[in-house]
């Protein structure tokens, strides 16, 4: 449990330190701040057979699944929108990757952060109501709440600032996947003032867990990391067609 807990400290914390990096070099495509709890605590739950897909303004979703840091820093460094949403195709993206894990029987779970731009929605979730499927959808938006209950669609609300109730609510919500029980909506809400890597630590230290140095470790750590990936040569080749998907 203990190495659990570290692990999800330490993708938070990456996630965060990414975040601040960006709005430091000024990109503006920085809106995730604040809610590294949201990713990690979903995307731990997943594996390999798993698919997610979301705005490219959110960097944390794709480090919490996997994706090497130096690859993220790069993409944003030469303004490659990769696995961008600027038209809202995210949830019908990810009822196709759940159709696919469903009729391969690979057990797979398609997960959809869900962005400003999320215009088929509703039709996704109908969709995965349907042919109950198993996706997940992630959104802020507590208005889909009301809407998913009349499709049979189960609506989980989360305070999206704490690690331990999204991560609590997501696994559920995988093993319901999983187990061919169908879609999920997940309603995160943020409250004004709540930082989760504060809240992450304070229990966590309070509770006996880790300790306040294990946690400062990690802090160092990550620190070092961005420090390297911001300090990697820039790649040699302007081809446009080159590095622009990396696999996670």
């Amino acid at each position: 449990m203990t190495d659990a807990l570290q692990g999800a400290y330490r993708v938070m914390r990456t996630i965060r330190a990414v975040e601040e990096q960006v709005r430091a070099t000024g990109d503006g495509r920085s809106e995730g701040a604040g809610e590294e709890a949201l990713a990690a605590g979903v995307c731990l739950h997943l594996d390999s057979r798993d698919a997610i897909a979301g705005t490219h303004r959110r960097p944390g979703q794709r480090i919490a699944k996997g994706v090497d840091v130096r690859a993220v820093l790069a993409e944003i460094r030469h303004h490659r929108l990769v696995a961008a949403d600027p038209l809202g195709g995210v949830p019908l993206l990810i009822c196709g990757a759940a159709i696919a894990a469903k009729q391969q029987h690979t057990g797979g779970v398609g997960v959809a952060f869900l962005g400003d731009g999320a215009g088929t929605t509703l039709e996704a979730l109908n969709l995965a109501s349907a042919w109950h499927l198993p996706a997940i959808f992630v959104t802020e938006d507590a208005g889909y709440a009301d809407r998913v209950a009349g499709l049979g669609v189960p609506g989980v609300v989360v305070d999206g600032s704490d690690f331990f109730a999204v991560h609590e609510a997501a696994g559920e919500a995988v093993g319901r996947a999983r187990d061919g029980g169908g879609p999920t909506l997940i309603v995160a809400g943020f409250p004004r003032g709540g930082d989760c890597l504060q809240r992450f630590r304070s229990r966590v230290t309070d509770s006996g867990e880790l300790r306040e140095q294990v946690l400062d470790t990690i802090d160092a750590e990550v620190a070092r990391l961005i420090e390297v990936s911001v300090a990697a040569p820039e790649p040699a080749s302007d081809d446009g067609e080159t590095d622009v998907y990396v696999s996670y």
